[in-house]
C-alpha cells in the first residue's frame, strides 16, 4: 500500500475521531446546561449538579426513573412550537380523555381556571426562551364538568445537533392542594373585608369579587326576597367587563320566587343549587343574558342567620361545570362569614337604638336630638336656611298619672308620639325630651305664620279625643318656639329660648303657642314683637274654632 495513501486513512480516521469526540462533548455539555436551569440542585454533603449528573449516570437513573414515575400521574411532549403531541399516563386516569383533547394545542390556548393573563404571557415567555418549567398550577374543568388542578414540571429537549425539539415533562394532581389554598385565599379575604366594614351593601361587591377571582367566575349578584310581594330583587353585583348583560339583566328585574329555579332552590332549601350550563336549561329566565355574555354554569348558595335566610348569593362562569365539594364548603363557611357579620352589626344597631332613642315611645331621646340639632344648625349656616324649634310641654299630664296610673300616662305618651309623627314632614325631626316634653325640629322653614301654623295644626291634634280614654281629651299643650337665626346662633342657646317661651305659654293658663322674645333691655331695633303677633293671629284665624283661643304675648 502505498505510504501517502496510508497517511491519508490514517488522517481520516483521526478526523472522525475528533468529530465524534466533539460531538460527545457537546451533548454532555447540552446535558450539564440543562441541569443546571433546573437550578443550584445539590445533594448531602454539598455535591453539585455535576456530581449529580455523574451519579445519575453512574447508577442513580434508574431510581430517578422510579421516583418520577410514582410521583406524577401524567407525562407529555411538545413539539417545537410548543404544541402538546404526545401523552402518557402512569394509570388509567378519569381525566385522560380531557389531556388527550390537548394535543395540537398550545398551553395558554386551552381554558383554564385560576391563571390570570399575566401569568399565561409569563409562562409563554419561559417556554419560549427554554427554560425549564417548575410547579406551574393549572386548573381546567374536565369533561364531568369538575374542576381539577394539576402541577406542571418540564424541560427543554435537544436534538444530538444541539437544535430545540420541544418540551417533556410531568404533571400530578394538585385538586385536592389547591383546593384547600384557594377556600383559605377567600376565607381570609372576605375576612378582612367584612374587618373593614361598617354595612354589608359596602362590602359586598369586593366580597363576590374576591369568590368570583380564583375561581374564574365572571359574574356574582345578592338576591334578596321582598316579602310584600313574595319576589327575588337584585342587590350588589359584581361582574367582569365581558359579562355586563347579565348584570343588566338582574338589575333590570324582579322575579317570582316559584319562577327562578336555581336561586328559589337556594332559598328554600337552605342548601347550595346549581345549573351546569344554563344555555340547556329553559327554566332560567336570564338565559339569553347569559348566552351573551358567555356564561354557563350557574351557583347559588344562601346565607342563613338564626334559621332565616337573609340573602342568597349567586355565580355564573364561563364553563360547564358542577358544584363540588370545594364550592360546598365554600358556601358554608362564607355564608358562616356573612351571618356572623350580620348578627354583629344587628347587635350594635340594638345598642345605636337603645342609646340614641327613648325606649317608650322610639322617638330619637335628648342625646340623639342634640346631636341632630347641631349638625341642623350647621347645614343652615352653610345654606342660609332658616330653622324653627318648638318645645312642647303637655298640661294636666301629672293628673293622668295620678288619677289613672303610669300605665295611662304611657298610653297617652304613645298615643301622642304617633299623631306628632303622622302630622310632620319626613324631613322634620320629632324627639322626646324626658317626661312629658317633646321638640320638633323644622328645617327650611317659612315665615314665621307658616311656623305658627305647623304649632296650631300639632295643638289641636294634640287636643283631639282619646279613643283609649273613652273619647275624651285628658291633656293640651304649651308650645314655645324659638328660630335660627333670628333668636339664637347655637344649638345651646337655641334650646334654651325655646323652653324659655314654652314656660311663657304655660304661665298664661296653657294650650297656648308663644314664639321667643328676648328680655325688654335687648330687644332689637326692629320690632319682632310685633311680627310675631301677626303670625300668631292668623293662624289661629285659620284655625278650627275648637281649639282654645290663643293670644299674642
Amino acid at each position: 500500500m502505498p505510504e501517502n495513501l496510508l497517511t491519508g486513512i490514517l488522517a481520516l480516521v483521526v478526523c472522525a475521531l475528533l468529530v465524534y469526540a466533539l460531538l460527545r462533548a457537546r451533548l454532555h455539555v447540552r446535558r450539564l446546561e440543562a441541569l443546571q436551569r433546573i437550578g443550584p440542585l445539590t445533594l448531602a454533603g454539598g455535591d453539585t449538579a455535576n456530581q449529580l449528573a455523574r451519579d445519575i449516570h453512574e447508577g442513580w437513573a434508574e431510581v430517578f426513573q422510579q421516583i418520577i414515575y410514582s410521583a406524577n400521574d401524567i407525562f407529555w411532549e411538545t413539539d417545537a412550537e410548543h404544541r402538546y403531541k404526545r401523552v402518557l399516563y402512569r394509570t388509567p386516569a378519569p381525566d385522560r380523555a380531557d389531556f388527550d383533547a390537548h394535543i395540537g394545542h398550545l398551553p395558554w390556548e386551552l381554558p383554564s381556571v385560576g391563571v390570570t393573563q399575566a401569568a399565561w404571557d409569563a409562562h409563554r415567555e419561559s417556554m419560549e426562551k427554554h427554560e425549564p418549567l417548575h410547579e406551574f398550577v393549572v386548573g381546567r374543568i374536565d369533561r364531568n364538568g369538575a374542576l381539577r388542578y394539576h402541577c406542571i414540571n418540564g424541560v427543554p429537549v435537544y436534538s444530538p445537533g444541539g437544535a430545540f425539539v420541544g418540551y417533556r415533562g410531568a404533571c400530578r394532581d394538585y385538586t385536592a392542594i389547591r383546593q384547600t389554598q384557594v377556600q383559605l385565599e377567600i376565607r381570609d379575604a372576605v375576612t378582612r373585608i367584612l374587618a373593614g366594614a361598617t354595612r354589608l351593601s359596602d362590602a359586598l361587591p369586593a366580597i363576590l369579587e374576591a369568590i368570583c377571582q380564583p375561581l374564574g367566575w365572571r359574574y356574582g349578584a345578592r338576591w334578596m326576597r321582598d316579602a310584600r310581594n313574595n319576589t327575588l330583587v337584585c342587590g350588589e353585583t359584581w361582574t367582569a367587563p365581558e359579562a355586563q348583560p347579565m348584570a343588566e339583566a338582574s338589575r333590570a328585574r324582579r322575579f317570582a320566587i316559584s319562577q327562578h329555579g336555581v336561586i328559589s332552590r337556594a332559598l328554600t332549601t337552605q342548601a347550595v343549587a346549581s345549573i351546569a350550563d344554563v344555555a340547556q336549561e329553559p327554566g332560567f329566565l336570564r338565559r339569553e343574558a347569559a348566552q351573551a355574555s358567555g356564561l354557563h354554569a350557574a351557583f347559588a348558595f344562601p346565607v342563613v342567620v338564626q334559621g332565616d335566610v337573609v340573602c342568597v348569593l349567586e355565580f355564573l362562569g364561563p364553563h360547564r361545570q358542577q358544584a363540588d365539594d370545594l364550592i360546598t364548603s365554600l358556601a358554608q363557611s362564607i355564608g358562616n362569614q356573612i351571618a356572623l357579620f350580620w348578627l354583629r352589626r344587628e347587635a350594635e344597631a340594638r345598642l345605636t337604638y337603645a342609646a340614641t332613642h327613648d325606649a317608650l315611645t322610639g322617638l330619637r331621646n335628648r342625646l340623639a336630638f342634640n346631636a341632630e340639632l347641631e349638625r341642623a344648625i350647621a347645614r343652615a349656616r352653610r345654606n342660609h336656611w332658616r330653622l324653627g324649634l318648638m318645645f312642647i310641654d303637655l298640661d294636666g299630664f301629672k293628673l293622668v298619672n295620678d288619677r289613672l296610673g303610669h300605665h295611662a300616662g304611657d298610653t297617652l305618651l304613645i298615643e301622642i308620639a304617633k299623631r306628632l309623627k303622622n302630622n310632620l314632614r319626613s324631613s322634620d325631626t320629632l324627639a322626646r325630651m324626658g317626661g312629658d316634653e317633646f321638640v320638633v325640629l323644622l328645617e327650611q322653614t317659612g315665615t314665621d305664620g307658616e311656623i305658627a301654623e305647623v304649632a296650631y295644626k300639632l295643638l289641636g291634634m294634640i287636643n283631639e279625643p282619646y279613643e283609649a280614654f273613652g273619647g275624651d281629651a285628658p291633656v293640651s299643650a304649651s308650645i314655645g318656639i324659638a328660630i335660627y337665626p333670628v333668636d339664637a346662633q347655637d344649638q345651646q342657646n337655641l334650646l334654651a329660648h325655646a323652653d324659655a317661651a314654652m314656660y311663657r305659654a304655660k304661665a298664661s293658663s296653657g294650650s297656648r303657642v308663644v314664639f321667643y322674645r328676648p328680655p325688654a333691655d335687648a330687644v332689637p331695633s326692629h320690632n319682632r314683637g310685633q311680627d310675631v303677633s301677626a303670625a300668631i293671629n292668623a293662624a289661629e284665624q285659620a284655625t278650627p274654632a275648637t281649639l282654645p283661643p290663643g293670644e299674642p304675648d
